[in-house]
């Protein structure tokens, strides 16, 4: 598993595309958006049967659909690790700058923090892009 984190728009998709085409020699790399409420649908019957997607995109956005929803991202996100040992992730970081008034936006960044923190455990590798440059941090 590889992580690719960094702040909003920045290039994590690009990269993570591009990573992928380098390790599997320029095949299309399949990608899930979680964001999108039809790929959520989709992805525990994909998965179940079989369909692994290359790069996984957005997995900050999916907490907070989760938190909203009232499940628990921990082990929901967990799961499509579990499930998904080859992907790459992407995940924003969304802890850096002025602290959210409100408890739920609060609550999110937090969870995001330390889901992050746990992925990049997880990670063989991990990437930090800003301005579209990767660094590797692991």
């Amino acid at each position: 598993m590889i992580l690719v984190t960094g702040g909003a728009f920045q290039g994590k998709g690009k990269f993570a595309r591009d990573l992928v085409c380098q390790k599997q020699k320029h095949k299309t790399p399949q990608t899930i958006l979680v964001s999108e409420a039809a790929a959520l649908q989709r992805k525990n019957a994909e998965l179940q049967n079989g369909v692994h997607p290359d790069i996984i995109l957005g997995i900050h956005q999916w907490i907070r659909i989760l938190l909203e929803s009232g499940k628990d991202p921990v082990v929901m996100v967990q799961e499509l690790l579990d499930l998904n040992p080859q992907a790459v992730f992407t995940m924003d970081q969304v802890g850096c700058g002025v602290v959210p008034l409100e408890a739920f936006d609060r609550k999110y960044r937090e969870t995001v923090g330390r889901i992050g923190c746990n992925i990049a455990r997880q990670a063989e590798e991990v990437y930090l892009l800003n301005c579209g440059l990767a660094r590797r941090i692991k």
